[in-house]
Order: C-alpha cells, then structure tokens, then sequence
C-alpha cells in the first residue's frame, strides 16, 4: 500500500489463512473484502481478526529505497519482505507449498516464478490477498495518521498522503516535508512554486 502515496514507505503484507476455522472465527472475518471496499473501523477490526486467527507477514521498503529505485520496485521489495516475515511463521514442510499470488501484473524478482501468480485485481478475487490488502493499509494508514500529528496542515490524516487538492495546496504553501518523496511530480511541482 501506499504505491501512489506521495509520503512515507510502501507497505506490504502477505497472510495465509487457515483451513479449519470455528464459528467465531469466520464470523470475525466474514465482511473480509479488498481494503478499498471497506470503512476504516471495518479495516482495523478485520485486521485485528487477521493478526489473532491467520498467519501473516508485513514488509516495508523505505521513503529512501522508493527515491532510489522506484515505487514499482520498492513495492516488489516490500511484498518480498512480508514473504519472508511470512515464512518465518511457518513450519518448514508448510514451507513448500506456499503458492504466492500478487496482486497486479508483476511477480517478484527474487522468488522462483513457479511458486508465483500475478493476477491483476487479485484482491477482489483472492481471501488470502484480501486479507493481506486489509493488513497492509491498516497498518500504513496508522503509520500515516500518527505521522499527521507532528505535520499538521497537510491533510495526512485524511489523505494518507495522496496528491488530494488539500495536500497539493499545503505543499505550495507549507513546501515540504522530510517524509515527502522528492522524485514524486506533486513534489517537484510544489518545490518549483516555492522557488518562483
């Protein structure tokens, strides 16, 4: 998440579900669905139930590596870092048979290919990347709402850092942050008007 953002890193999860859950269990998950579909307390109370009943993993790449690469890479980068926190979790022979599946056009670099499927709109299709859409936004937009309070003004509470018309405006007026990535064009167009 956090791919077209012009704040912060880009966050990544990934989750397994488990076969067999109980009543209360699949209760808890029943309105799971891709995180744009759903409210904020819906995300959070879903991720709650995600991280107590499904195994997961969460990446990150940096505000730093999204400059250095680009958001495309750093995305890969962090969904191959959830990958990795995910595996940890497992047992060895579970190990195995995970079967990763992402959502878009692309597979990470790293990993073999067979073990991988790209399926664009993956998270309106599959629980598992539901699930781990759910996690990895909760997680960044709490990241980005506590970032808000120590640069009011911008809108991140509510924008999460996108290029809303709030946030373009902030950035002509206010220039910007340390958090803002420099290479983005609301950036660069916000830095240019400061200068004129």
């Amino acid at each position: 998440m956090g791919r077209g953002s012009c704040i912060g890193p880009v966050t990544a999860a990934a989750v397994t579900l488990v076969r067999d859950l109980t009543a209360s269990q699949k209760k808890a998950l029943k309105d799971l669905d891709d995180s744009k579909m759903l409210i904020p307390r819906q995300r959070a109370d879903l991720c709650a139930a995600i991280q107590k009943y499904c195994v997961w993993g969460v990446g990150e790449a940096s505000k730093e590596e999204v400059e250095y690469h680009n958001v495309y890479y750093a995305a890969l980068l962090a969904g191959y870092r959830a990958y990795a926190q995910l595996l940890e979790k497992l047992d060895p022979g579970q190990r195995e048979n995970v079967l990763i599946v992402l959502d878009g056009k692309a597979v990470i670099p790293d990993l073999p290919r067979e073990k991988q499927r790209a399926v664009i709109k993956a998270d309106g299709k599959s629980f598992s990347v539901a699930a781990a859409s759910v996690v990895a936004k909760h997680i960044r937009d709490s990241y980005v709402i506590e970032l808000a309070k120590n640069y009011p003004g911008y809108g991140w509470e509510t924008n999460m850092g996108y290029g809303t018309l709030c946030h373009r405006q902030a950035l002509e007026k206010l220039g910007p942050t340390p958090h803002h990535r420099a290479h983005f064009k609301a950036v660069q167009d916000a830095q240019l008007s400061l200068l004129n």
